[in-house]
């Protein structure tokens, strides 16, 4: 009997494009401090240099080491080129609209230093907070290619080991740092259990990062953060030289929201790119209730309302009102949600952090025919209100109200199934 092999056509996801294609550039977020970094990786065709083979991936370092992986093969001429184009593109400015970051051009090592950091974090073994059968399968499809990605690097004598990792994570990291983003940033991978990264922001050993009593709860998400200067009279440091910060942070790990107060230390010189943390002093470390944590995570919202009929809610087009031209629509139980992202992360530099301020606003589209705008600043909501009735669509609209908001509705109001907005609030007797 003849022995049949089994071979993969280039349609093929196991078809091993590497081989017809020689690497040409990467692009990357430096969004590192960020405990994420986006990629996108540009092959040229060997044998026809206008051929193209993208890989765009969102690498994670915090729990699941890879989160995102596409590749698109675009070769003038075929059919499905200007689609693959199309969707390579969506992809790659949705990753950098989200994150924030400068984009910046890195060599090939780098590129495989930052995705070899990710790797450990792939394995079945991490214990996640969510994980299910079809994330294990998209993992393992994911590191198949980027194995023969690393293969392909390797013939040409590139490999990991040819950057360090504190070289990779500086190529993608933010400049001239500030003392707020500094402290922010490094409590941000701290308690996130990154530790690569938090040491590139701090003197301290690597190995006694995890014995910081802050990273105790676990992995948290740093929520909010306040600095204020203190003065080595009042809390010396132990180097006798480095400055001191006292802050208090509230963080959210698996079993709750936490609080803690401490005192960080800052030290560094006219050569240094930025400060160094050399000493961080916990005062306490409590765990918070549901009450105490809804008051330290509370923010105002500021939200405007417009009805709209339903002839201009069939084939609504957020393109068409400006700062919605780059918010792509996400399905929510109550209809349509754009999210405005800023275009930087200079958040982090404030002695006030919060989470949601990277966000400049919110709309919602309801099934139920409201238009809702909201935004936790009211220099942003009179920005979006103003952009909405300078749009096309306004002459089909009717504003219905404005209003600000002690307590948080907006997330009830994109959850619940067909609610108005006027259903979430009580009406003023006085008026």
């Amino acid at each position: 009997m003849p022995e049949f092999t089994l071979v993969e056509g280039r349609l093929s996801p196991r078809y091993n494009h590497f081989k017809d294609y020689q690497f040409y550039a990467c692009q990357a977020t430096a969004t590192r401090m960020m405990g994420v970094v986006a990629l996108k990786v540009t092959w040229r065709g060997i044998d026809d240099h206008r051929a193209k083979f993208y890989q765009v991936m969102h690498l994670d370092y915090s729990e699941y080491g890879i989160d995102d992986y596409y590749e698109f093969e675009c070769i003038p001429g075929n059919d499905d080129f200007a689609e693959n184009r199309q969707d390579m593109n969506h992809y790659w400015k949705n990753f950098v609209n989200v994150m924030g970051g400068r984009v910046v051009n890195i060599s090939p090592a780098v590129m495989l230093r930052l995705i070899e950091s990710a790797l450990p974090l792939t394995s079945d073994d991490i214990d996640r907070e969510y994980d299910d059968d079809e994330n294990i399968r998209f993992r393992h499809d994911a590191l198949e290619r980027i194995g023969l990605m690393k293969e392909a690097l390797a013939k040409t004598g590139v490999t990991p080991e040819s950057c360090p990792p504190e070289d990779a994570v500086s190529e993608v990291s933010p400049e001239n740092l500030s003392s707020n983003a500094v402290i922010n940033y490094f409590l941000m991978r701290l308690v996130d259990h990154d530790y690569e990264a938090a040491s590139w922001l701090s003197s301290i050993p690597a190995e006694e990062l995890s014995e910081i009593e802050l990273t105790r709860p676990g992995i948290q998400t740093l929520i909010r953060n306040t600095i204020s200067r203190s003065s080595k009279k009042t809390d010396p440091p132990a180097d006798g030289k480095s400055m001191p910060f006292r802050c208090r942070m509230t963080t959210l790990a698996r079993d709750g929201y936490y609080h803690s107060s401490f005192v960080i230390y800052l030290h560094g010189d006219s050569r240094s790119v930025h400060a160094m943390v050399s000493q961080v002093e916990v005062g306490s470390l409590i765990k918070l209730s549901d009450y105490e944590s809804a008051l330290q995570i509370a923010q105002k919202e500021y939200i405007t309302i417009f009805s709209c009929p339903d002839k201009l809610m069939d084939g609504f087009d957020g393109r068409n009102i400006a700062p919605l031209a780059n918010a792509e629509p996400v399905i929510v139980p109550n209809g349509w949600l754009f999210t405005i992202y800023n275009q930087d992360n200079s958040h982090v530099g404030k002695s006030d952090y919060r989470l949601g301020d990277d966000v400049f606003g919110y709309a919602l589209l309801t099934i139920g025919g409201e238009f809702v705008l909201m935004s936790h600043a009211l220099d942003r909501i009179s920005h979006l209100d103003t952009s909405t009735l300078l749009s096309a669509y306004y002459p089909q609209m009717t504003l219905t109200g404005r209003y600000m908001l002690e307590t948080p509705v907006f997330h009830t109001l994109c959850q619940a199934h067909g609610i108005r907005f006027e259903d979430l609030i009580e009406p003023d007797p006085e008026q």
